[in-house]
C-alpha cells in the first residue's frame, strides 16, 4: 500500500504569506553571478523547482553589503538596484506556479570567507580564517557594524519593492551573524560582544529591527540558526534556547533551524552516515518546545521521514536542499502519486559541493542537468528512432538507456549477470548506504517505464552479433577489483570486498583485518564493526578515505573512533598469512592478527571489451568507469550525455 503524502500538501502560512505546501527548497551557495546576483543560469535553475511543484523557494545568501566579505567586494550589484530587478526577475516567474520566494539576506562568512579576493577577513573578533589559518580576520568596526545593519534595511525594502514574499536573516552555521551570537567567536569589549545576553544578541536584534522598520508589521522576517554548534566551546542548545525566546518575543514570524558548523562539517552537510532526517528530533521538537511560531528544519528527507516529521508534529515545513538538486519535480511526483520515480539524493557532496575541483558549475552526481537547466533545457525527441544497444547495468547503463530511451530510440542493455546496478549492488550493502540501493531502484523503474529491453546474464564479446544492427553501441562495463601482488592474496581467508558484501560476509571471522582505508574500505569497517564484528582497518596513506569529502571524512572518522576500530595509517600491507597481515610502517613490520582479511584497495577498469569494440565499430563509444575509475556522478554524467547525443 503506498503512502499517504497528503499531509504535505495542505496549505498552511507563515504570518501573511500563504504556502501551497510544506515543501521548501533549502537556501544553498548556487544561483549568483559574478556580479553576486541571481543569473540567467540561477534563475533557470530556481524556477525548475519551482515549476517541480516546490511550494517556497529560500533564496540562499543574498548579500546586503560588499564589505564583510574579500569575496563580496567583487559583487558590484549587491545593494544597487539591479539587485532588486533580479529578485522582481524570480518572483514574476516563480509566482506563475504558485511558488513563495523568500530571500535569505546575509551580511558574510566571517572567518569561513572564501580565499583568493584578498586578505581582509573580518568577524566578530581577531580569529585565524577557516580555510587560511595563518590568517587572521580583523575585528568589523562600530562604524562597519551600523553601516551593515543600514543594508539590511535597503535589503528589505528592495524585496518588499520587488514582491519577495518574505526574508530570512541568515544567523546560523557559524558564519558572520552567528560569529557575533557566540561567545567561541566573540570576545569584543565593547557594546557587541558577548558579556551579558544584550550584547550576545544586540546586533541580531538591531538587524530584526532595521529589517522590520522597513517593511512593516505584515511582512514575515524568518530567521535561520543553528540549536547548537556540537563543538567544544560552541553555542549550546541552552544558550540557543534563549536566544529563540528572545527572537520569538521580537517578532519574527517563523524559525529555520539546524545544528553544526564548519568544525563538524557533515552535520551542515549531512552524509549519508548520519541517516535520513538527521536533524528533525535536534532540532524540530526543541524549536517547538520555545515557540508557536513555524519550524523549517532540514537534514536529507526521503518522502517518507518527511511526512512522518509533519505528521509527529515535529515541524511545519520540510527543506529540501540536494533532494531538490536531484530531482526538482520532488513534489509534482508526490502530489500526483508517483513516488518511485523521484530520483533519491545519494548524500554524496560530489558535485553540489565539490564540484570546484573540477573547474565545473556546481551540479549533482544524479542529475546533470541540474544548475545547467538553461544551457540544455528539456531532453528532445529524436525524429528518427534508432536501435541502440547498450553493454552494461550498472548505473551509467542505464543512465545511457534513460536518455536514450526519452528520445524515443529503441533500447537494450545486455547485461552479464542476472541483476541491475553494477558496483553499487555490493556498494549499498551497508545499511547507511540506502540512497545508493534508492538509485538502482529508481533506474528499475524508469528502464520499465521506458520501456528499454533488459537482456540478463547476457555477456557480450566483439564478435556478439546483436550489435551488427544496432544504429549505437554504449559501453558500460564498469570495473571490477583490484587484486593486488600481495604475497598471500589467495588465501583462503582473503576475500575480495565485492564478494565480502554480495556473499561472503557469513565466512568472515570474528576479528577482520580490512586492507585499504578508502571509501570503500571505511564503509566495510564500519559496516563489519556495526555488526559486531572487531575490527582493523590499515590504510597506506596518512589520512582515512584521503580522495574522499571533508564531510565524509567528518563522519567516517567519527564513527571508527565511536566503534573503536584499530585504524592504522601511513601502514603497507606487505603478507596476507593465516594469522592476519604482515604490514610495514615508520616503525618496523609489524603483525596484526585476524581471522579474515577483506581487500579493499581500489578498482580497475573492465576496458579491454570496450577497447575492442571501439576498434571495430565506428558507432561507439565508452563511457563511466570502464574509461577512468571515478565516482558516481561522473558514471552518469558521461553517459547522459552519451545518450544524449543519439540523434
Amino acid at each position: 500500500m503506498s503512502r499517504d503524502f497528503s499531509k504535505l500538501f495542505e496549505r498552511t502560512n507563515i504570518g501573511s504569506m500563504g504556502l501551497k505546501n510544506r515543501l521548501v527548497m533549502a537556501p544553498m551557495g548556487m544561483g549568483l553571478g559574478a556580479d553576486g546576483l541571481i543569473d540567467d543560469v540561477g534563475l533557470e535553475y530556481y524556477i525548475e523547482r519551482a515549476r517541480g511543484g516546490t511550494g517556497m523557494l529560500i533564496l540562499g545568501f543574498q548579500n546586503v553589503s560588499r564589505v564583510t566579505d574579500p569575496a563580496a567586494r567583487t559583487y558590484y550589484g549587491v545593494g544597487t538596484p539591479l539587485q532588486e530587478m533580479s529578485w522582481a526577475r524570480m518572483t514574476d516567474r516563480a509566482h506563475a506556479y504558485g511558488t513563495a520566494v523568500v530571500a535569505q539576506l546575509s551580511m558574510g562568512l566571517g572567518i569561513y570567507a572564501i580565499p583568493g579576493y584578498g586578505d581582509d577577513y573580518v568577524s566578530a573578533s581577531v580569529h585565524p580564517t577557516y580555510y587560511e589559518p595563518h590568517k587572521n580576520t580583523r575585528p568589523l568596526t562600530r562604524e562597519e557594524i551600523h553601516q551593515v545593519v543600514k543594508d539590511y534595511a535597503v535589503a528589505a525594502l528592495a524585496c518588499k519593492n520587488a514582491q519577495v514574499d518574505a526574508i530570512e536573516i541568515h544567523a546560523h552555521f557559524g558564519y558572520l551573524l552567528d560569529q557575533f551570537m557566540t561567545k567561541k567567536w566573540n570576545q569584543r569589549d565593547d557594546e557587541y560582544g558577548t558579556q551579558n545576553f544584550e550584547n550576545q544578541t544586540r546586533l541580531i536584534s538591531e538587524i530584526y529591527h532595521s529589517c522590520r522598520n522597513a517593511v512593516g508589521p505584515d511582512y514575515p522576517i524568518l530567521v535561520r540558526m543553528v540549536t547548537e554548534h556540537m563543538i567544544p566551546d560552541g553555542r549550546t542548545q541552552e544558550e540557543s534556547a534563549e536566544i529563540i525566546r528572545h527572537l520569538d518575543k521580537l517578532g519574527v514570524d517563523a524559525f529555520n533551524l539546524d545544528v553544526g558548523c564548519y568544525d563538524i562539517k557533515d552535520w551542515c552537510f549531512p552524509t549519508s552516515y548520519l541517516g535520513d532526517a538527521c536533524m528533525t528530533d535536534l532540532v524540530g521538537l526543541f524549536g517547538r518546545s520555545l515557540t508557536d511560531k513555524p519550524i523549517l528544519t532540514v537534514g536529507s528527507y526521503s518522502p517518507e521521514t518527511a511526512v512522518e516529521a509533519v505528521e509527529s508534529g515535529k515541524t511545519d515545513y520540510i527543506l529540501l536542499g540536494r533532494g531538490l538538486l536531484a530531482d526538482p519535480d520532488f513534489a509534482n511526483k508526490l502530489y500526483y502519486g508517483k513516488r518511485e520515480e523521484v530520483r533519491p539524493c545519494i548524500k554524496c557532496n560530489r558535485f553540489c559541493l565539490s564540484q570546484s575541483d573540477s573547474m565545473r558549475d556546481g551540479s549533482c552526481s544524479v542529475n546533470p542537468l541540474c544548475y545547467r537547466e538553461k544551457k540544455y533545457g528539456k531532453i528532445e525527441k529524436s525524429e528518427t528512432p534508432r536501435d541502440v544497444a547498450i553493454i552494461g547495468g550498472g548505473v551509467a547503463g542505464m543512465e545511457a538507456a534513460r536518455v536514450a530511451a526519452i528520445k524515443g530510440h529503441n533500447v537494450t542493455i545486455y547485461e552479464k549477470t542476472d541483476l541491475l546496478g553494477g558496483q553499487l549492488i555490493a556498494a549499498m550493502d551497508p545499511p547507511f548506504k540506502n540512497r545508493l540501493a534508492d538509485l538502482v531502484d529508481y533506474y528499475k523503474v524508469q528502464m520499465d517505464k521506458l520501456g528499454v529491453e533488459v537482456k540478463y546474464s547476457h555477456e557480450i564479446s566483439v564478435d556478439s552479433p546483436e550489435l551488427e544492427k544496432a544504429y549505437a553501441i554504449i559501453i558500460a562495463t564498469g570495473a571490477r577489483s583490484f587484486k593486488p601482488p600481495i604475497k598471500g592474496a589467495d588465501n583462503d581467508n582473503v576475500f575480495d570486498i565485492i564478494d565480502a558484501h554480495l556473499d561472503a560476509k557469513e565466512k568472515l571471522g570474528q576479528r577482520v583485518l580490512v586492507a585499504g582505508g578508502g571509501a570503500s574500505g571505511s564503509d566495510m569497517a564500519i559496516d563489519l564493526v556495526m555488526d559486531g564484528k572487531e575490527v582493523v582497518l590499515v590504510e597506506m596513506l596518512d589520512q582515512i578515505d584521503a580522495g574522499g569529502t571533508i564531510e565524509d571524512r567528518f563522519s567516517i572518522n567519527r564513527l571508527l573512533n565511536e566503534y573503536d576500530v584499530e585504524v592504522w595509517t601511513g601502514t603497507k600491507v606487505k603478507e596476507f598469512n593465516e594469522k592476519g597481515a604482515i604490514v610495514e610502517n615508520t616503525e618496523g613490520l609489524h603483525q596484526i592478527e585476524a581471522d579474515s582479511i577483506v581487500v579493499a584497495l581500489g578498482m580497475k577498469a573492465n576496458c579491454e571489451i570496450g577497447e575492442a569494440l571501439l576498434n571495430k565499430y565506428h558507432n561507439s563509444v565508452m563511457v563511466g568507469d570502464c574509461i577512468t575509475v571515478a565516482q558516481v556522478g561522473e558514471a552518469i554524467r558521461e553517459a547522459h550525455f552519451a545518450g544524449r547525443a543519439i540523434d
